[in-house]
């Protein structure tokens, strides 16, 4: 396999992505399909605009919140299929944040808080459109639109991070120009990732050799597809929402729990992708308190995995043995073992499964081992190693009293 561009090696040690779904849905908060699943009469949709006022859109605060998570990136929906652009589109279209109540440009906020913060911006943007007439009667026209569209995106913001489409699964035998598209971010950001969401059905699909990074919506259960051995390496991403819906919907209850979350997370890494979860703000633009609880969640277990989340990749070696979810990755000289399925460690008077012996092996450790301490407080685990027949085993124990990681992450040092 090739090594990655640098672009792409950036991308892969930040680990971590926000995903924001907002736009003229939200305000109705019954998700971001709402006007097409619920057949909503087109004009009386587009009137959304008329009270998307963005009161509570808070840049700054929604680069704290990423930041706080973990995240090195945020990927925000510029445009959603229902056709309507959070930024300035200089006259392509009156269908803007501009012209709606807000009367802003909400993108050149949120870009500049970006660079302020020091977090990569990425744009979603919506090959599907509903609201262009284009999209059904004149599809060469509305690939034009839709590449003046990105062409302000690319020139009028500064340094962008990447760019995320999604849509074109809508018509997957059409001729989407894509040299064209793809060709205009190029022309004015070189270092720009480009990611094409594969969608439900063609999860890890390389379309366009200018692809940087191959989509695995919601879950991967293999490895990512890095393209051709000979060819150019491609990294993966897994997107994660909170509930069932990407954008607002508040009758939506069925919550994931955090134990979820950080799996899917710790699931990604071990695939050898990026995680990208997202949250759907509300009407107005402000982060839901429950929502903006989950990231803070997030971002206390991030912290303690450190860089096993960023910069360590998928063991070349190590292999847990039994068929259990536990998994290794590598990073500059050291591993990382990631334990699943702990209990909390007890007493006879209050028994909680985490008590005595939890002997968990792992095949491919031909290295002589000199440490292995967990993360989270440092704590040495005791292990049995034969390096002849690379067998090595650790006595997981359980979590300490007071605390429950999800997954529990151990540092291991060799001689």
């Amino acid at each position: 396999m090739s090594e990655p561009l640098a672009r792409i090696k950036n991308y892969e040690d930040m680990g971590l992505g926000l995903f924001v779904h907002w736009g003229l849905y939200s305000q109705l908060s019954c998700g971001e399909w709402t006007e097409f699943i619920h057949e909503r009469p087109q004009e009386q949709y587009e009137r959304l605009m008329e009270t998307f006022t963005a009161k509570d859109f808070d840049a700054a605060g929604l680069v704290a919140a990423a930041k706080e998570m973990g995240a090195g990136y945020i990927t925000l929906t510029t445009k959603h299929h229902e056709g309507f652009f959070l930024y300035d589109t200089c006259g392509l279209s009156d269908f803007d944040a501009p012209h709606s109540a807000a009367g802003r440009d909400l993108i050149r906020e949120f870009v500049d808080a970006c660079h302020e913060g020091g977090i990569k911006p990425f744009f979603y943007m919506a090959t599907y459109d509903w609201h262009s007439p284009l999209y059904e009667t004149d599809f060469d026209a509305y690939l034009e639109y839709l590449r003046r569209s990105v062409e302000i995106l690319c020139t009028n913001y500064g340094e962008v991070g990447g760019f995320w489409f999604d849509g074109n699964w809508n018509k997957k035998d059409a001729d989407w120009k894509l040299p064209e598209l793809y060709g205009t971010i190029r022309r004015y950001q070189p270092e720009a990732i480009i990611i094409n969401n594969t969608g439900l059905k063609n999860r890890g699909k390389i379309i366009d050799p200018e692809i940087d990074v191959t989509t695995y919506e919601r879950r991967i259960s293999g490895e990512v597809n890095h393209g051709p051995a000979d060819g150019k390496y491609v990294a993966g991403e897994v997107s994660v929402t909170t509930n069932k819906h990407w954008g607002c919907a508040a009758n939506d209850l069925d919550y994931k729990s955090p134990r979820e979350l950080i799996e899917t997370i710790a699931n990604a890494r071990r695939a050898g992708a990026n995680a990208l979860v997202n949250i759907g703000p509300t009407a107005t633009g402000a982060i839901a308190p429950l929502q903006r609880e989950y990231l803070r969640l997030i971002g206390r277990w991030m912290k303690m995995a450190g860089p096993s989340v960023h910069t360590a990749r998928p063991s070349a070696t190590l292999v847990a043995n039994g068929g259990i979810r536990d998994f290794a990755l590598d990073d500059a000289g050291v591993s990382y073992l990631f334990v699943h399925d702990l209990a909390i460690v007890g007493n006879e008077n209050v028994t909680l499964g985490g008590e005595g012996s939890n002997l968990r092996s792992f095949t491919g450790a031909t290295r002589p081992v000199a440490r292995i301490s967990w993360l989270d407080d440092g704590g040495e685990i005791p292990f049995m190693q034969d390096c002849g027949r690379g067998t090595l085993t650790v006595d997981a124990n359980g979590f300490t009293y007071g605390s429950d990681w999800v997954v529990r992450i151990a540092r291991v040092e060799y001689r």
